[in-house]
Order: C-alpha cells, then sequence, then structure tokens
C-alpha cells in the first residue's frame, strides 16, 4: 500500500467522530464495566456501540474509554472501530493511550493488510502485517470488543488483530452452553464463551441473547470487566 493511501485512511478515520452517520446511528448496546484486577477495583470501560444501514451497506462504530488505576500506574485507553456489512469486519480503528507511555496508533484494514500508524513522543512509525478474511479486532483490556467477536461466531477458529501488539493470532473459540452468572448483583443466565488466542490468556466471555457482553474474566492475568446495569 502506498503512503498515499495510507493517508487517505487515516485521514478518513480521523473524521470519524464527527461523521454525519454516526449521528443518525441506532444504538446497539451502550454501557459501563467496573474492571477488577487481582480482586481489587481499578477502574471502569464505558462505551457505545451504533449502527446504521443494512446488509452489505451496514456501519458499526464502536468507542469507549478504559480509565484503570494499576500498581504500575494509570492508564487510559480510547478505542474507536469502524466495521462494515452484515458480519461487521473491521475496517479502521485508532486507539489513544495515555499514562506512563503514551501514543497513538491510527489503522486501516484492507486487501487482506493492516496499515497502521503508530505514533509516540519519539516520533512515528509505518507498519503492515497480515489481515486475515473474517478478522476481528481485539484490544488488550477492552472488553466491548467482544461483542464483534460474539457477532461473528460462538464456537470455531477466528482470526485476531491486536492493535497495540501490530499483529494477528488464531483465537479458538468454545461455546460452554448457559449459565447463571452474577452480574450487577443479580444471577442471570448468560452464554458462556471460551477464547484462547494462540500463545495468549484464555478469556471467559459472557453474553446474552443479543451477543451483548456482560462479563469478561481473563484468570491468568486476574482481570475481570463486570457491566454495572444489565442491558433491557
Amino acid at each position: 500500500m502506498t503512503k498515499t493511501r495510507i493517508l487517505s485512511a487515516l485521514l478518513s478515520l480521523a473524521a470519524l467522530s464527527a461523521s454525519p452517520l454516526a449521528a443518525q446511528a441506532g444504538s446497539v448496546d451502550q454501557g459501563t464495566f467496573r474492571v477488577y484486577v487481582e480482586g481489587n477495583e481499578v477502574g471502569t470501560e464505558q462505551f457505545t456501540i451504533t449502527q446504521a444501514g443494512s446488509g452489505a451497506a451496514a456501519v458499526t462504530l464502536a468507542s469507549g474509554t478504559v480509565d484503570l488505576r494499576l500498581p504500575s500506574g494509570s492508564l487510559r485507553l480510547q478505542p474507536r472501530l469502524r466495521a462494515q456489512g452484515v458480519a461487521a469486519d473491521p475496517i479502521q480503528y485508532q486507539v489513544d493511550v495515555s499514562g506512563d507511555s503514551p501514543q497513538r496508533i491510527i489503522g486501516s484494514i484492507a486487501s487482506g493488510r493492516v496499515s497502521a500508524r503508530i505514533v509516540t513522543a519519539t516520533g512515528e512509525q509505518l507498519r503492515e502485517y497480515v489481515a486475515s478474511t473474517g478478522a476481528v479486532v481485539l484490544d488488550d483490556a477492552v472488553a466491548h470488543h467482544f461483542w464483534f467477536l460474539a457477532q461473528r461466531m460462538h464456537s470455531g477458529r477466528v482470526p485476531v488483530i491486536v492493535p497495540r501488539e501490530s499483529r494477528q493470532v488464531m483465537a479458538t473459540v468454545t461455546d460452554r452452553g448457559e449459565e447463571s452468572v452474577q452480574v450487577a448483583g443479580q444471577n442471570v443466565r448468560l452464554f458462556h464463551l471460551v477464547v484462547q488466542p494462540q500463545g495468549g490468556a484464555q478469556a471467559d466471555v459472557w453474553v446474552d441473547a443479543l451477543n451483548r457482553v456482560l462479563r469478561v474474566d481473563i484468570p491468568a492475568r486476574q482481570y475481570r470487566a463486570v457491566r454495572t446495569e444489565i442491558p433491557r
């Protein structure tokens, strides 16, 4: 991909939040997760997912803010993701990272490649890597991104793009069926998905019948994100 095409994609993404389409979109899900690490509440994740159009012309926009107070320091993530089509295939994303190591990652996904621009205090880098057909974006510590995975499948194998690691991995998704899970002080029946990225930490994800994510546990990291309210 030429630098001109990369720049065009980046400018298109920069206008994402100001697009009239965002104002016309209908809400798919929105809410807040409480985030726990090692059993201690360390912050929140607020998010909104909207859709506009239908069929191949459907556009899904997801944005959020993750604020965490970790032993290693404070961390704020502001991810934005644009997807298209019935399967909500990712086409553009941006992740702003604040804290001890601030950076901005802006990327576009097309023609089987991810083209990313990474901006840090020391300069800028351009990176390209493979994006397989059917890939989903799962940024580390962003619970609402699992909505895109649950929309795609409840069982099988799926390519996963990890923006802040500039790479793609394969993940196996296993459907454990319905379970009673505590969310917001209530026991609710949810579908339990186990997501195992190749060489990565297993994530236990609980979604409702509309694939809205209500809880995410990553046992190896002692991480848990739980919705503050049950969506209606």
